[in-house]
């Protein structure tokens, strides 16, 4: 295992207050604000913690009430909404400096066989003809502002090979899609929960930045604002991040400040294994 795969493990591995309450330490990735697929990530593990053993997540709808500070610690409190024979419904709330900063439900499910269908996976290029992100930064690291240089180019725990690389510093059109082939940078226990709550993590990378694409931005431009306001992932099958997957994400709609974008994931057989949707600000002050 790498060592920056498995720093973030550890950071999405909580310490327990006690059985309903968790405390999870927090990184700079040089944004404005903490990472908020740190805070669904984190927020998923607590859940996992608390709920029975024998039932699997397969859905979160998370919103974000308040900036989180990339400086502190992250408290995890866990409300159990509702224990069925096959669901159980938790209730997350991630709380900083007293206040709440993110809500995320989730819902976990006992194994039962039941209909099986899914959409297709798109025709899209294999990863090794598609953009490294990482090399592709690292050839630019001379532009790069000098407060935020080293955490853009660093080691990072996922290999991403994207169709589209905007420059968030002078964003370029692009139409309102994105395909980005992603697996580990290391090797990832074979722990269903554990992959499930780094796909979160990493769910959190394109989806809203897709949305800018049509509109010539970037998301560290000046007078840009960016930041999710809902995410949700539905996890459909099993799956391993030691092999690629594909997250398809489609901007269908921008307007009020607002962009909306769906995402499909896929194994490298055509399987959908999760969806994921968010809405977010993209607000642009020309002051």
């Amino acid at each position: 295992m790498s060592n920056v795969l498995n720093q973030l493990i550890d950071l999405l591995t909580l310490e327990t207050i006690d059985d309903h309450y968790f405390r999870g330490q927090s990184v700079d990735l040089g944004l404005r604000q903490v990472f908020g697929g740190q805070v669904i990530a984190q927020a998923l593990a607590a859940g996992i913690n608390v709920a029975p053993a024998d039932r699997t997540l397969h859905s979160c709808h998370a919103y974000f009430l308040r900036s989180g500070d990339a400086q502190h610690p992250i408290l995890y409190d866990v409300e159990t909404l509702r224990e069925g024979r096959s669901f159980t419904a938790l209730r997350i709330k991630a709380i900083q400096h007293n206040e709440p900063i993110c809500h995320v439900t989730a819902s976990f499910q006992r194994a039962e066989p039941g209909f099986d269908h899914q959409s297709p996976m798109p025709e899209i290029e294999p990863p090794d003809q598609l953009i490294n992100e990482l090399e592709a930064v690292r050839a630019v690291a001379q532009y790069l502002p000098p407060s935020i240089k080293q955490t853009l180019i660093a080691d990072r725990p996922f290999d991403v090979r994207a169709k589209y690389l905007n420059n968030p510093f002078q964003g370029r059109e692009f139409p309102a899609q994105q395909y980005a082939w992603f697996k580990a940078n290391g090797q990832v226990p074979e722990d269903l929960k554990i992959n499930q709550c780094l796909l979160a993590y990493f769910s959190d990378f394109h989806c809203l930045l897709t949305a800018l694409h049509p509109h010539k931005k970037g998301f560290l431009e000046k007078g840009m604002k960016v930041a999710t306001i809902d995410h949700a992932i539905w996890f459909h099958r099993p799956f391993d991040l030691n092999d690629w997957l594909l997250h398809a994400v489609e901007s269908n709609n921008a307007y009020g400040a607002r962009g909306l974008a769906r995402g499909q994931i896929f194994d490298q057989n055509g399987k959908l294994i999760a969806t994921t949707q968010q809405e977010g600000l993209i607000r642009f002050s020309a002051e």
